[in-house]
């Protein structure tokens, strides 16, 4: 057990390593009521091809699958998971990403137990062909209805204009046709390849008795057998530098129509501290032109082009990035252009006046994060596993100079790799 004691914060985290390679980190938060958990597991939509680590096979899976597994673990032979976790007291829930699957609870009592009851829904699979079909007419009425709506309809069109290999550009809970096609065995193969105690992490946060907890833990997986397997070899398809599509246009029945533009960034290996200034440096320049402070947004608000729906943020993944910008507007056109006109021809001036300003912005996002318990999991679990100690962040975010900006400024927004996803009314 290793204890890490930030002074500048004052936080502490405690981590361990289990024997089968389990992963284990408690933020201690003395006199907090609220304790949370969450057990987050390699293995998210994204990982549909990789190398078999029982036979060295390569498989590819149906698109969706690992949100499919997801839904399928909270399935019990004898009663509700959720049931389980309310008797408790706890809250609980799971979700399903790009880059991972993270199961998770809070409570304010019956910590101890919640906690178990976390670990052994998650290793204890069950998958029938009934409990897989049930499934199968869930999933299907969820992507329905996410394809009913505007911005998830549009944000997977851009990122199938932005992709045309890389497997970011798939719906996270797959299609029609993928989540019909997935059978018990294919759950199966993805659970004994991903779902090792080697390839996930247990988070915990609140007041907590490290060491009590650890040693709970640990006699919990004391009790089971896990195969020695190797964490599984992603295969992830090359993926070319230029777009895939310039523009992807739909009708829809809606309201208003929904804007959303991104530029492609190709990534080009960088070390994992880069990849964390990088995401800093493009968004404190997105807040900057376009956040909610500055000139550029109350202009386009104040002449009715945008609304308080409009967004951007730069997402930066080792294997993946891009600037996103999108909004709802009566005049979509008119807020097309003006945003293209703002990002390729940037106020240098602009970036020099709210630069410390947007930066001490950062800063204080950083310290707040530790008392958002959820927010703090997550977070930690990205820069983790991207080989970052969250702790780092502070001195990423204050190493973070006005050149470097200014710099980033004048290339991040290429227009030859720019992209356009548009929802119009359907009338």
């Amino acid at each position: 057990m290793e204890n890490i004691y930030n002074k500048i914060m004052d936080e502490r985290l405690v981590k361990t390593k289990l024997d089968n390679g389990l992963n284990v980190y408690i933020f201690p938060k003395k006199d907090y009521v609220k304790q949370y958990a969450m057990l987050s597991v390699n293995f998210g939509s994204n990982d549909i091809e990789f190398i078999d680590v029982k036979n060295g096979r390569k498989r590819n899976m149906p698109l969706g699958i690992a949100h499919f597994l997801e839904h399928q673990l909270f399935e019990d032979k004898e009663k509700s998971i959720f049931d389980k976790f309310a008797d408790l007291g706890a809250s609980a829930n799971a979700y399903t990403n790009f880059d991972s699957t993270n199961y998770l609870f809070s409570s304010s009592s019956n910590f101890e137990d919640s906690l178990i009851n976390l670990i052994e829904f998650v290793q204890d699979p069950y998958f029938s062909e009934e409990n897989v079909k049930k499934e199968q007419g869930i999933i299907v009425q969820e992507i329905k209805m996410y394809q009913d709506n505007p911005y998830w309809k549009s944000y997977f069109n851009l990122l199938s204009a932005l992709y045309s290999k890389h497997p970011v550009k798939n719906d996270i809970a797959g299609t029609e046709e993928s989540v019909m096609s997935i059978t018990p065995e294919d759950l199966y193969i993805c659970y004994y390849n991903f779902y090792l105690p080697s390839n996930m992490d247990l988070i915990l946060i609140g007041d907590l008795e490290p060491q009590k907890i650890i040693n709970l833990i640990k006699e919990n997986q004391a009790k089971k057998h896990f195969p020695h397997f190797k964490n599984p070899v992603r295969i992830i398809e090359e993926e070319p530098s230029a777009v895939a599509k310039k523009l992807v246009e739909e009708k829809m029945n809606i309201s208003r129509p929904m804007v959303q533009i991104a530029f492609k960034d190709p990534v080009t290996g960088e070390e994992p501290a880069e990849i964390i200034k990088k995401e800093y440096i493009v968004n404190l320049l997105l807040d900057i032109v376009f956040g909610r402070s500055s000139k550029n947004y109350n202009q386009l608000l104040e002449q009715g082009i945008i609304d308080n729906s409009f967004s951007s943020t730069y997402h930066k993944k080792p294997d993946y990035a891009y600037v996103h910008l999108h909004g709802e507007s009566n005049r979509p056109d008119l807020m097309r252009g003006k945003i293209k006109d703002k990002l390729v021809d940037i106020d240098h001036d602009e970036i020099r006046d709210n630069f410390e300003r947007i930066k001490r912005k950062y800063q204080g996002s950083y310290i707040r994060l530790f008392n958002n318990f959820n927010h703090l999991a997550a977070e930690f679990i990205n820069y983790r596993r991207l080989g970052i100690d969250i702790f780092d962040l502070a001195s990423i975010i204050d190493n973070i100079t006005l050149s470097e900006l200014l710099s980033y400024s004048d290339k991040i927004f290429n227009k030859d790799l720019m992209v356009e996803s548009i929802i119009i009314n359907e009338d």
